[in-house]
């Protein structure tokens, strides 16, 4: 198992070791002139269109909805965007190289310098203050990434702001280090939840935090050794926490800002220190790279589940390169090379935010050539995490039935109470899904969160009996298996000792040669009890009776238990209909005492 540096040997290392650059600067003109045409004129326009934009407009009516009302958006919508114009106004100066774009630029430069302060609303724990008060310096994700990617724009055109804007880069490694920096070096286990390595924010908070130190403060090897010393040790016990068999249990699109970042600060360790080369061959974390792939049910469908989302979000796939080749995994370099509905200079700029100038670098220096072809598991089986996925055709898994189910327990990162839940996919179509996440909100985060519809029991198909919610914490867990074709997924533990149930198993049965999956549920409890099922989907149910119906190119038949209504669910908000569409809400009712079973067969048309 990999460990980390002493300050000694970082010490050491810094003083021995010139430092690696992150990407070439906009200087390097050499590099920019090799850039396809294609590439550049994009990033032209884009800048073109940021620089017409006025500066997004920051609200303290705003920024108070969050007490006030639980809104976030409002707030967040305006703050990403005037990262999101700085990025692209930055990658078009650097593109173009003539100045055009400096001004507006520094503009938006001098709002975000000048915001009140760079952590977010929901983050700021104000419990009855509407406002935080000066200097309140809260490291949450988006204060340690502004300070990246602040320092991202020192790396790429600190030399052209220097040169007309000297005070303004001043100021800039001044609110790096008053904002971000300098409360980091104050925190420890006590004062900083995130330091225990618990969730994506010990990594993502910790590889923006020294990103920006490494920019800051290298002329001051001591400090910037302890700096980066103590920000090792959340993301040596992010590792540690994490399972063998390398399963997120936050869901494939927070991936990117878990594991992801995890590589992002092994790389970022590797260029300016060396001596990582053991973490990079250590089987755990490539089986940590290997998780994103693996998710990936056909087309650019992902198996979502918690708060994820079923397809990832213009990703930063000269990241996903780097990560399949540092660690030798061809499986994430196929996906990196041949991801679905990229586009063709690959330059995403990832999950949510601001990193857009260090994604499009990454994927401009990246060989995207010589890469293997994408390959699918006929199933894949997580032990620890227990999920599995099964493709009827794993050479071509959009062209058949993909199924999957998911255990675990209830008390995982960015849960909903989703155990036992069953997903189906046919030729790239979702037709029974997981819901997922809407927007989110104050109730999202609080003790009001499992009466969210669409993250309680009701939102999920697992059985309910007598309309109960599984039990939430770590106790209500499940015990699976999985194989080429067959899961089971004992859901006993699942259910509250009150809720009378004894036994409850579920099982998946994928018949590739007929095109068929078969669920089957058995269960045993005390007395009479009326148990329901609640399918989604995004296909509008026809020929509904009370035993068959067909959804899209599947026929759903069900045998000892009945269809007792398919309607519009009229609860899903706007992102979740921006997603898929219109939703229906299939429920299947019966009545039992003491024992009951049945089956429910999906079946091609």
């Amino acid at each position: 198992m990999p460990d980390i540096m002493t300050f000694e040997e970082i010490f050491s290392r810094l003083e021995s070791r010139k430092r690696e650059p992150d990407f070439p600067a906009a200087c390097q003109r050499e590099f920019w002139e090799k850039i396809p045409g294609g590439t550049k004129k994009n990033f032209i326009a884009e800048a073109e269109k940021a620089a017409r934009e006025p500066v997004p407009f920051l609200s303290a009516l705003d920024y108070m909805k969050f007490v006030r009302t639980g809104n976030r958006i409002d707030y967040e919508n305006p703050y990403f965007k005037r990262r999101r114009l700085m990025a692209s106004l930055a990658l078009g100066e650097a593109a173009e190289y003539k100045g055009r774009f400096l001004d507006p630029l520094v503009e938006m430069v001098w709002q975000i310098l000048s915001e009140p302060v760079w952590c977010l609303p929901a983050h700021q724990h104000l419990g009855e203050e509407l406002l935080p008060g000066p200097e309140e310096w809260v490291v949450d994700l988006f204060a340690a990434q502004t300070a990246k990617v602040l320092a991202d724009l020192l790396r790429l055109l600190g030399p052209e702001l220097e040169k007309t804007y000297a005070p303004l880069v001043a100021r800039i490694r001044y609110e790096i280090c008053h904002r971000a920096l300098e409360p980091a070096e104050k925190l420890t286990d006590e004062t900083c939840w995130w330091y225990a390595g618990t969730n994506n924010w010990s990594v993502w908070c910790c590889c923006s935090l020294c990103s920006a130190a490494i920019e800051v403060w290298e002329n001051d090897h001591e400090r910037l050794a302890r700096f980066l010393h103590k920000h090792m040790i959340p993301c040596k016990r992010f590792f540690d926490n994490y399972p063998p068999d390398g399963g997120c249990n936050e869901g494939p699109c927070y991936w990117e800002v878990s594991v992801g970042m995890l590589m992002d600060a092994l790389d970022m360790f590797q260029r300016r220190l060396g001596g990582f080369e053991a973490w990079f061959r250590d089987p755990k974390l490539k089986a940590m790279v290997e998780y994103l792939p693996r998710m990936n049910l056909c087309g650019a469908w992902f198996l979502n589940f918690s708060d994820a989302e079923a397809k990832l979000s213009n990703p930063p796939l000269g990241r996903f390169l780097s990560y399949g080749r540092r660690t030798g995994c061809p499986a994430m370099v196929a996906l990196a090379a041949d991801f679905p509905a990229a586009g063709p200079d690959r330059t995403g700029q990832g999950n949510r935010t601001a990193n857009a100038v260090d994604a499009a670098m990454a994927a401009l220096t990246a060989d995207f050539s010589g890469a293997p072809p994408r390959k699918f598991n006929a199933a894949d089986f997580w032990p620890d995490l227990q999920v599995w996925i099964a493709r009827q055709f794993p050479e071509a898994p959009e062209m058949g039935l993909v199924c999957a189910l998911k255990g675990g327990h209830n008390r995982q990162s960015h849960n909903h109470l989703d155990l036992g839940h069953f997903t189906l996919f046919d030729r790239n179509r979702p037709v029974i899904i997981d819901v997922g996440r809407g927007t989110y909100d104050r109730t999202c985060f609080s003790g009001a969160r499992y009466t969210l519809w669409n993250l309680n029991s009701e939102g999920h198909n697992a059985p309910r009996f007598d309309g109960v919610d599984q039990g939430l914490g770590i106790e209500f867990d499940t015990k699976m298996t999985g194989d080429e074709a067959n899961a089971v997924c004992d859901l006993t533990r699942a259910y509250k000792e009150e809720n009378g149930v004894s036994s409850c198993v579920r099982k998946v049965f994928l018949d590739r040669e007929k095109g068929r999956v078969t669920l089957q549920d058995s269960a045993a409890f005390a007395g009479k009890k009326h148990i329901t099922i609640n399918f989604y989907t995004p296909e509008e149910p026809k020929d509904v009776g009370a035993e068959t119906l067909l959804l899209g190119p599947v026929r759903m038949t069900c045998r000892g238990i009945a269809v007792q209504s398919a309607a519009p669910e009229e609860r899903a908000d706007a992102k979740l209909r921006t997603l898929w569409g219109s939703l229906r809400r299939i429920t299947l009712s019966l009545e039992a005492e003491n024992a009951a079973s049945w089956e429910i067969v999906f079946e091609e048309v």
